[in-house]
């Protein structure tokens, strides 16, 4: 049994880790799960949504989904200057369950089968709003997670049990497109219902999280939230001042719009080839799982070797390449199966190393850059990036039919590339100064 403990260990990258470090990682790797979880179980009933209007309503989703995004921003913001960590992040997941019952309660006695929907009537509306609603959660919900961790794990633990952390996460999204796809022909009533209560053991889970945390800093309490803190606009300033965080905002950016590209594209083939809602629902349910089971099996055995073996800039340019090939095999191939395949291993990458690679980038930052920075970033950042990306792509897609994406994307994907090599050598010299700043 002691053979094979350590073998687990060493697998998961625990082995030179302290008791309170395995601790603190592991239970914030399972609160992890119950959000993407909740997150999973709801994803293939908002595709549903994207599949059901037409494609040239689609940039209103984007839109509004930037707009509600950024109007979360303000409270958050709100709650940071006036609350410690470990009291506004369960008040935010509070809200976010609150509101997935609100939407259970609203769609209840609606119709399984969505049919077409449009902007003219509450029908359309109302889907509208959950789809833009529920991708804010996957920002934001996510974000508070990481928010925590970069708080509590230096940059030298970042390296090493951020891997772990993004393995429960991978498994809750694994479990969640399992149930997801096993009640395809549930209502959206029934499965908010489920999600809402998942968020609640989230944020039960969370305290252990937090107690193991204050165990492993052995006594050190981060900088308590200034009252006079920054606003979002003044987050904006602050973004805009620092080039490091420039960059980070460019990559992010750089990411969504070549994320929307491939969103564009399954949408013209899907709605095409797949006319039923069950149909669609397990499809995107089954995209879901292998692309999450894939990324746990480089979680488990690659993405922290890479980060530790090949460093930052090597792992942030998996995507952007990977990216561009995908665009390149769907351009020769505009098939369902190829783009399940292309989805599934795109997404697995951007799971398994770009977004632990992120989240490093984040550890060298002071409380007003985790905090405020990062939620201006991977939150309006983001959605910003896939508004631009949808006004690209239905320029695009009305005037070529798609037949120059791969044209338009290339040069994007190369810059988006550059811009992650460039992070991965200044997160570099930033641990080094702090080092040198400490010794």
């Amino acid at each position: 049994m002691r053979y094979v403990r350590d073998l687990l260990l060493r697998l998961l990258r625990l082995h030179d880790a302290t008791s309170a470090e395995r601790w603190a990682a592991l239970w914030t790797a399972i609160a992890f799960f119950c959000v993407l979880f909740a997150y999973y179980l709801l994803r293939p009933l908002r595709e549903n949504v994207s599949f059901a209007f037409p494609q040239d309503d689609i940039v209103w989703l984007f839109a509004l989904t930037f707009g509600l995004t950024t109007l979360l921003n303000q409270p958050y913001l709100a709650l940071v200057r006036r609350l410690p960590s470990h009291r506004f992040l369960p008040y935010a997941l509070h809200a976010f369950a609150a509101s997935f019952l609100v939407l259970a309660i609203a769609f209840l006695g609606g119709d399984k089968n969505l049919g077409k929907l449009n902007w003219g009537d509450w029908h359309g509306r109302g889907h509208a709003f959950f789809y833009s609603w529920l991708t804010a959660f996957s920002v934001c919900g996510v974000t508070l997670v990481w928010v925590h961790a970069v708080e509590w794990f230096s940059l030298a633990r970042g390296k090493r049990l951020f891997g772990l952390i993004s393995v429960g996460g991978t498994l809750g999204a694994m479990a969640g497109s399992i149930l997801s796809k096993r009640l395809a022909e549930q209502s959206y009533s029934t499965m908010l219902c489920i999600s809402a209560v998942t968020i609640e053991i989230g944020i039960v889970v969370w305290y252990r999280s937090l107690a193991a945390c204050r165990v492993m800093a052995a006594g050190r309490v981060p900088e308590p939230p200034r009252r006079d803190g920054p606003s979002f606009l003044q987050g904006v300033r602050h973004v805009a001042a620092s080039p490091y965080l420039r960059g980070i905002a460019l990559f992010v950016l750089l990411s969504s719009i070549c994320a929307t590209t491939f969103y564009y594209q399954r949408v013209a083939l899907v709605r095409d080839n797949l006319l039923d809602d069950v149909g669609r629902r397990g499809i995107e349910a089954d995209i879901n799982f292998w692309q999450n089971a894939l990324s746990l099996t480089l979680q488990l055995f690659f993405t922290s070797r890479a980060l530790l073996w090949c460093g930052l800039s090597v792992v942030l340019c998996v995507m952007p390449c990977g990216s561009l090939l995908g665009l390149g095999a769907l351009e020769l191939w505009p098939i369902v199966g190829v783009y399940g395949l292309v989805e599934v291993l795109r997404r697995m990458a951007q799971y398994a190393f770009d977004k632990p690679a992120r989240e490093v980038l984040y550890t060298s930052l002071d409380q007003e850059g985790k905090y405020v920075s990062k939620a201006v970033i991977d939150t309006a950042g983001m959605r910003a990036g896939d508004v631009v990306g949808a006004l690209l792509n239905h320029v695009v897609f009305r005037f070529s039919g798609g037949s120059v994406v791969l044209a338009v994307a290339a040069p994007l994907c190369a810059t988006w590339a550059f811009v992650g090599w460039w992070l991965g050598r200044a997160c570099g010299r930033r641990e080094k100064e702090q080092r040198d700043a400490v010794g």
